[in-house]
This record gives C-alpha cells, structure tokens and sequence, in this order.
C-alpha cells in the first residue's frame, strides 16, 4: 500500500511509483503526463487495490511533476496538464477542482460536472438482433456508449464504487471498504489518441495477442453436428484447399434434455431447459475423445459452446465429482455462482478441465450477457466470467489464454476475444460493422469476432427471406478477412448454408480467394496484432487516430487503418445491374497505391471506385512493406514458414516482422523476435535490407525462405541479392532459390532469395532501365480489358468472333511472359490497342449500346 505524505508547503517532484499528493480528504496520483488519479475520501479510507478496470495503481516511471501551495490552491504540474484544486474545501465540484492542458493541440479546461459531447464512443455488450445500428425489436440506435477518446481532448473514468481484486493465486473479486468514497482518473490528452490509448493499456492493462491460430479462418454453425458430418465439413476444406485453424462446435455437443422452442420449460434454477449442458450427446458423438484425437491430427483447435447459466444440475455425468469437490448435498442442487471461488473452482476441476485434456482448446461462453451474480449484485457475470476463465487457463500453463465471449464492460480488453451476437442479416448490419469494429478499439477491444454473413433473418417465419444472398455473404466475408478474427456462423436454418462449395463457381472462386487472402495477410495481421500489445493501438482502428485534425477522418467510420499500412473501406452495398458495386472512399494526404487498381493515388481527397465481386477497395501507403505468407493455402498448423515480403512502390520505409511460438505465454516476457525490414528509393532503383534477426524463442527455424514482391514494376534492368546477379526465369518456370521474373499479370516483380541464416542480414537491389515504361495502374487495365473481353464473348454471338485486335489485347500480360525481353514495346503495344477498342468494335459490328457497356467495362479508372 502507499504510504501517505502530507505536502504543505513548497515545491517537490512525484515519482508515479512513490506516494501521492495528499491534502486533507484528498488523493491525487500522477500516472503519466496525461493523467492523474483523483479521490476523495473522508477519513482517508483511500483504496489501493486494483479495480476491475485498472489492473495496477502505479503508473509510468519517472514522471516528473510539479506541486506546489499558491494562496490556498493545491497546484500539480506536469508536461501536459496543470491540476488546481482548492485545500479544505471538501468534496470535488466545479468550484475547488479543475485540470487544464498545457501543451495539448486541444486546449481544455475541465471542472467536475462538466459534459463531454464530442464522444467517439465505445462499443456493446453484444449485437443480438441488432440490424444495421438499430435494435430490430423497437427501432432504437445501439448505444456504443463512452470511449477513452473525445475531441474535446479528455475523458475521465469513473471508478467510484467499482469492485476491486483481492491478492488471492486467481485475484478474486470483493467490494471496497468506502464504496461511496470518489475514484476519478482523468486522461488529459489534446488530440494525440495514441498517447491517451497507451497511457490507458498501462493502467488496465495490455490487450493481450491471441494464439496465432485466432488469425486464420473459423468455420462455425448452429446445426446438430454428428461426428461423421464434421469428418466430412473437415475433409471438404481439404479437398478444396481453403485453409482452416478453428472449428466452432455449437450447444448442439451436449445434451440438451427439455429443450423446446414450442413448450420452453424451466429448470430448478429457473432457466430454460436444455440451453445449459457439460455432457456430451453420445448419439451423436459416441466417442468425442476419439473425434477430437482426429480433429487435433488434421491441425485444428476446438472450441465448444457454454450456456453456464444453469449450473450443474443431476443429470450430468460430472454432478457427483462436481458436488464432491464441494463437499455438497447431491439430493440439492446449486445455482450457478460466478462469484463464488468455490464453485468455480469445483466447475473447472471437476467439469471444465477433463474436457480440455480431452482436446477442448478453449471455451466459447454464451447466453450470460443479462444477468448480474446474485452473490455480488452489480457484478456482471458476463465481465467476470471473462476474467475468471481467461485467468484460469492462463495459469493453466499449457497453451496462450483465450477467452471466446461477449463485451463485459470497461477493463474486459483484457479478455479476448468478443463474440458479436446474434445480428440480422442484412445489408445495413454489413455496413456498421465496420464502424462497430473500429470504434470498439476506442476501449481498447480490439478482437470482435462476427457472425460473419450475419446470423438470422429478420423475420424467419417467412420462406421467401430464409435464403441467403450469395453477394452479401460474399462481401461480409471480404470485411472479415480484413477484421480482427475470421469466422462464420448462422442460425439453426437449413436454408443458412454457408460452405464455399455450395455456391455458384464465381462465387466460391471469391469466396475462397478471400479465404486465402486472410491467410496471406497473416504475418502481417499477426505482427499488427503485436503492436496492440505494445502500443494499445489495436489492429483495426478508426481514421481519426492517424489524423486528427482532418474533419473527414471523422466521417469516414465505414473505413478503417487495417494496421499500420493497409486502409480497407469494405464495400456494404449490393451492385448494380451490370455486377459493379460503387464505393467511394477518403484517401488522408499523401500518396496511396491502390491495390485493386494497381496504380497509385493521390491523397487528401475522395476517391471513387466501380468494383466487382471479387475485389475489395485497399489502399497501402506508398512504400509500404507487407510481411506475408508465400502460400496462403497452409492453415497455421501446417505453416512452412515461407515468406514473402510484398513492398509497395513510393517512398523509402521501414517496418518489421513479429514472431514467436504462437501459443504460449512467453510472449509476454521475452521469447519473442523481430525481422525489421526497410527500403531506400531512388529514382531507377530500390533496395530492401532485410536485417537479421534479434530475439529468441522455443522451436524458432534458424533459416527461411524469403521472396520479395515488388508491386507494380517495369522489366528491371538488374537484380542483385547481396550484391550478386539473380538469373531471370520466364513466365512458365518455376521460381526457385536465387532466380527472379516478371509476373505479367499483376506485374509483381518476384525475387526468390537464397536460403540464408536468420543471424545475417540480405541485401535485395533492383535497377530499372532510364527509358522504362510508366506501368502505373496498367496492371488493373490489363484487367479490365481481359474481364471485358470475356463478358463480351459471352454477350455477343454473331457470326465472326471477336476482333483480333481485342484478343491480342486481353492476353497482354500472356504476351510479356512469352517474351520479357520485348516488355516495353508489349506494353506499347497493348496501350495502343486500347486506344483502338472502340473502333475495332464499330468496325466489327458491334451495336453502340454494347460498345457503351463495354467501354465502361474495359476502363474503370476514375
């Protein structure tokens, strides 16, 4: 505990983790620069101990601040914010207490009572039935509620009366001695919301790094699953190659004895039958040891669906061990109690953790967000679930603590992951989900999980609303390969069916592309995901963070940072009759590369786009460099630790790649390593070093495969690995070791650099020639006219075909892999043909109104 000092006169420096200011009742704390910890308590019953939202009392080391007594005011100053408050004066209000910036780019000047209504908000405790941003039962918006952020530059957290944690081995709850006695924690930040986010994560603590598995793809759905029939779903990913790291097992794993969706009927606790269950249905899975052994060869991890509401009751297999454990009355049932440790104790011992030996990896929680413990009135059991099962298997030891459950209130970002809820499906509920992810990281809760494609109708009596729309589960999809966590799931409706292979062949080519897609991303994603535990920054994160000052990056919430390099605006809305859906979206200053264009953009503007089913709008920064994996068909488990560094062009950058065991808890510590990556441009040439490795952790590879993309590139004149020429191969030749080529289609210049020891570092360098070809945006052209060509072929059926000229047009990027030495007069070549389209149609017949549609096919640039 702190002991207390009594500053009268003069002036001194606090340290954050020495005593605080005292004066009389009262008790300031300085944290950070940016925040001071304000009580008031008569008698001086302060409190010491941590409280569900702050996991530590002391703040950030040498903190220098300023205290001084100016005629009768009790003055504290630090960097960024000066503290007055009048001595003797009692209680905090308006009169005696106030806290202005000092340096803030947001001037304020706060007193107690005063109304914060610039909010960014927060986030809810879930989207059950939740369409678009409305609760579909009565219309009314959902509350997001407050969040650390405001551009009125402050926000102060009201801990009076919260519960705090004992010192016992799993930090239990308990009420405080002075419950009415006041807690204020005032953030003081102007408009640098990064420093606000980072003071906060020191506070309460960090936003912990899932398993690296959480990254990849969950499969997930309601429905009455039999063993033979997850063998099967299993072995369909397989067949078609989309990768998969976590299946989902619904209620539907356990007995559901009494339940009814016509006769609902109560248990002795009171709650409806059949929802709660620990036992497995035998019917359907007469051996689950067997199945989960198999499961764990194929390289999933497995969560199972809880609804603990119940308890244990009689009829389940474990009642006896359970009631033993609490030495209690078979013959008189308990009702479920969080916040009795014994209990608990006895639910892990007995219930919980013979299933997770069996092969249970972590524990989805359900259908406790509205109820409150009856031990401990006011504490939601929703937030200390979260607590209670995540620091279990933390101290477990076995495997990185996960916890799989909805929002439980300030302080609960310290428990990922979130599940969402049951939302409509519905094109709004589509588009707010990006602006309810983004803004979530406002409180640090960086890791929402959706049912992606949404989980119910609206009206699910109908027949004729029962289906699903293909293009809306597709772009669902692509905004969750873009979210923080993967995963599908719907209701128990036979009409929901949401394998890729159920769809159309265009649609599963998307839908399995966009798979992949998350898959390439993840050692990006994973490396980002680092950085929320570092910095509080969480992975998906509002416009606003980064800039500001820019009014629009306030009204842009349907677009987001995808990290610190990747800006995704996810299309929400269906397409037009000709399979184009618009989207615009705001690009900050500076220069982006558009990746779905190919072409770079400039910023401080709004760009517009016509994109088809397969494409999504990103935007990476100008030279940003992107950690990805070399084949995105491996899920985590089968990961062969190929990478491909993928650098955007622009300007000179430099980023890193983050590693370590990806499912222990030594990240925490220090078993962890860093790759950093930087480019230098110049006007002709760039060169990329990768650095060697610093860190160590158990089981790291001591070689890798590295390959560098090099977007959007010309026929380099050049290519050196550590000084020495790379040979070329052509188009149709495999990439191996210590070679490079031109990929015609995407224009990627890939390098396959030597294999190389992780302690020495790699010089990667690539010429252009002076008279090189502008390429920038040819790459989407080539395209759009290959694209149109074909909607063309399949639209147009008179006798003669299609004109040469056209033909030779679409196959351009064939063409410079046939002949790489002739890239600049294919290139002149191609753009010369596009020129001609429209007469080439004319001159072929074609009437103006398909020549119109092809036209705007065959050039989408704004």
């Amino acid at each position: 505990m702190f002991s207390t000092v009594l500053l009268l006169t003069g002036t001194s420096v606090v340290q954050a983790s020495t005593p605080p200011v005292i004066s009389g009742s009262a008790r300031f704390t300085v944290l950070t620069p940016r925040v001071i910890r304000m009580e008031y308590a008569e008698g001086g019953r302060f409190e010491d101990a941590p409280s569900l939202v702050f996991a530590t009392r002391t703040g950030a080391p040498a903190v220098d601040a300023k205290v001084s007594h100016e005629k009768g005011w009790l003055v504290i100053r630090t960097s960024d914010i000066t503290l007055r408050y009048k001595e003797g004066t009692g209680v905090f209000t308006a009169d005696n207490l106030g806290i202005v910036s000092s340096k803030a780019k947001t001037s304020f000047n706060w007193h107690p009572g005063q109304k914060d209504t610039a909010n960014l908000g927060g986030t809810a405790r879930t989207l059950d039935q939740v369409d678009g941003d409305r609760h579909a039962a009565d219309n009314t918006p959902l509350d997001l509620g407050d969040g650390l952020l405001s551009r009125e530059g402050w926000h102060v957290v009201d801990d009076t009366g919260s519960f705090v944690f004992g010192n016992e081995k799993l930090p239990w709850v308990h009420r405080r001695a002075c419950e009415g006695c006041t807690d204020w924690t005032f953030f003081g930040y102007g408009h640098d919301y990064a420093a606000a986010l980072q003071d906060f994560a020191l506070l309460a603590g960090r936003e912990p790094l899932p398993p690296r598995y959480a990254f990849g793809y969950w499969w997930s759905r309601y429905w009455n699953y039999s063993d033979s029939e997850l063998r099967d779903v299993v072995a369909d990913f397989v067949r078609y190659r989309i990768p998969l790291d976590v299946l989902v097992i619904d209620m539907d794993w356990h007995r559901t004895d009494g339940l009814s969706s016509v006769h609902p009927r109560d248990d002795i606790n009171g709650q409806t039958m059949g929802w709660t269950g620990f036992t497995w249905n035998r019917a359907l899975f007469p051996e689950p040891e067997r199945l989960l052994q198999w499961l764990r060869g194929q390289g999933l991890k497995v969560t199972l669906n809880l609804h603990p509401a119940s308890g244990v009751l009689p009829h389940e297999e474990s009642y006896g061990r359970f009631m033993g454990d609490l030495k209690a009355d078979p013959a008189k049932p308990l009702a479920f109690e969080a916040a009795d440790p014994a209990y608990m104790a006895a639910l892990f011992h007995a219930v919980l953790d013979p299933l997770q030996h069996m092969g249970v990896s972590f524990w989805w929680l359900d259908w406790q967000q509205w109820r409150e413990s009856k031990a401990l009135p006011g504490l939601s059991n929703t937030w200390w679930l979260n607590h209670v099962f995540f620091t279990h298997m933390q101290q477990q030891g076995e495997q990185r603590a996960l916890i799989y459950h909805r929002w439980g209130g300030l302080g609960n970002h310290r428990y990922q992951i979130g599940f969402s809820g049951d939302s409509i499906i519905s094109w709004g509920s589509l588009a707010f989900q990006p602006r309810f992810t983004a803004t979530a990281s406002n409180v640090l809760y960086g890791y929402w999980s959706h049912d992606l494609g949404g989980h119910t109708f609206r009206d699910e009596s109908d027949p004729a609303t029962r289906r699903i729309d293909p293009e809306l589960y597709i772009r669902w999809m692509q905004f969750g390969a873009y979210s923080p966590i993967m995963r599908t799931h719907t209701t128990k409706n036979p009409d929901l069916r949401k394998e890729p292979w159920r769809f159309a062949p265009a649609q599963f080519d998307a839908l399995r592309h966009t798979v992949l897609t998350r898959y390439t991303l993840l050692p990006y994603t994973y490396t980002m995901g680092r950085k929320a535990f570092d910095t509080g920054i969480s992975l998906v994160r509002p416009m606003y963070y980064a800039w500001p000052e820019d009014e629009k990056a306030y009204r842009s919430s349907g677009q987001y940072m995808f990290g610190d390099d990747l800006l995704v605006a996810p299309v929400t809305a269906a397409a037009d009759a000709d399979g184009f859906a618009k989207q615009d979206t705001w690009l900050p200053s500076g220069k982006w590369f558009d990746v779905t264009r190919g072409r770079t953009r400039e910023g401080g503007r709004i760009v517009g786009g016509r994109y088809r089913l397969d494409d999504v709008p990103v935007f990476a920064r100008a030279g940003a460099i992107v950690p990805t994996n070399s084949d995105p068909t491996h899920s985590v488990a089968n990961d062969d630790g190929a990478r491909t560094i993928v650098v955007y062009p622009g300007k000179s950058q430099q980023t890193e790649l983050y590693e370590d065991a990806g499912d222990d808890e030594g990240y925490r510590g220090t078993a962890f390593a860093r790759t950093a990556l930087a480019t230098e441009w110049s006007k002709h040439a760039v060169r990329l070093r990768i650095a060697p490795r610093a860190g160590h952790y158990a089981g790291m590879p001591t070689t890798r495969r590295w390959s560098v993309a090099f977007m959007a590139s010309a026929m380099p004149s050049n290519v050196t690995v550590d000084g020495q020429p790379v040979k070329r191969v052509d188009g149709d030749a495999d990439l191996t070791p210590g070679t490079w080529r031109l990929e015609g289609r995407t224009l990627a210049l890939q390098v396959a650099l030597p294999v190389h020891d992780f302690a020495n570092a790699q010089m990667v360098e690539v010429t252009w020639p002076n008279d090189a070809p502008d390429v920038d945006g040819l790459a989407g052209q080539m395209r759009d006219v290959r694209e149109a060509v074909e909607w063309l072929k399949s639209h147009w059926t008179e006798f003669g075909g299609i004109p040469d000229e056209l033909s030779e047009a679409a196959q351009a990027d064939r063409l410079i892999d046939y002949h790489p030495e002739r890239f600049a007069q294919e290139v002149a070549a191609f753009r010369a043909r596009v020129s001609q389209l429209d007469q080439s149609l004319e001159k072929g017949g074609l009437p103006a109104d398909m020549r119109a549609q092809f036209k705007a096919r065959a050039s989408r640039n704004d």
